[in-house]
């Protein structure tokens, strides 16, 4: 007898994706806990940004995360390096007040996808929420970009320089002779840049190369602009889809070192 836990395959099945969300505003989380509802997601809250981050760390199946903005966090820098190292893969909304304006310019840039207004009703943030799962293979794209770059920015110049030739196809005698240093010397330093990188052959390894080399592509420089007939905040950042969030409409930012 199959029991109400289980599938028909005898498996328990996945866990419902969460929302999570960090605010102070009781009725906000309410409207965002029945959005999550509606959308069949599980919902969790902390009034704290750090707190919530934590908790979404220790979840593997996170559909969205939102975000307060808070004047009072001068280093959003901090905020975006947490989600880094903590592996929260998901889409992030930032959530602003009508008042905030271009003082969240950089807030924006550092950690949302999409960009959402706390008078939203219920049925904009499930709008809000389905555009943010919209862009879930996207940001692990963005992620998995970001990580390369800094798995291969981590290697010793001389490593570098090995691995590039690597990955261009030279052996390890041709190397050695570009190089100007013994074959056994190639050898160890391939097998460290092997373990820096955590990869287990050539092929993984040109893997991290290829994306680590695309962080200047999906990662330039942000420009912002504020176009007339309402606030909307654009970067030149990576280049996908726009959002269709009301009353805002966001690209996605720019993640830097």
């Amino acid at each position: 007898m199959i029991t109400p836990s289980e599938n028909l395959t005898g498996l328990a099945p996945a866990p419902k994706p969460a929302v999570y969300a960090a605010s102070k505003d009781s009725a906000w989380l309410a409207k965002v806990g029945q959005a999550a509802q509606s959308e069949n997601c599980r919902f969790q809250t902390s009034t704290s940004i750090t707190s919530l981050i934590n908790q979404a760390a220790a979840d593997s199946h996170v559909a969205c995360v939102l975000l307060d903005y808070d004047p009072r966090v001068q280093q959003w820098t901090s905020i975006e390096q947490l989600l880094f190292e903590k592996d929260v893969i998901a889409p992030v909304v930032l959530v602003l007040d009508e008042n905030s304006g271009m003082s969240a310019s950089e807030a924006v840039a550092r950690i949302a996808h999409v960009v959402a207004i706390n008078t939203m009703e219920v049925h904009e943030i499930i709008e809000t929420i389905q555009d943010a799962l919209a862009l879930s293979t996207l940001v692990s794209h963005q992620f998995d970009v970001l990580r390369c770059h800094r798995l291969y920015q981590s290697l010793p110049e001389r490593q570098r320089k090995i691995v590039d030739f690597v990955v261009e196809g030279s052996p390890n005698k041709q190397i050695a002779t570009k190089l100007k240093v013994s074959v056994k010397t190639i050898e160890r330093e391939r097998q460290k840049a092997y373990r820096q990188l955590n990869v287990r052959s050539t092929a993984e390894m040109t893997r991290v190369v290829i994306l680590g080399s695309l962080h200047d592509v999906v990662f330039p420089a942000a420009r912002y602009s504020k176009p007339t007939g309402g606030l909307r905040m654009d970067t030149s950042g990576i280049q996908i889809a726009p959002t269709s969030v009301k009353p805002v409409g966001f690209l996605a930012p720019q993640i830097q070192n």
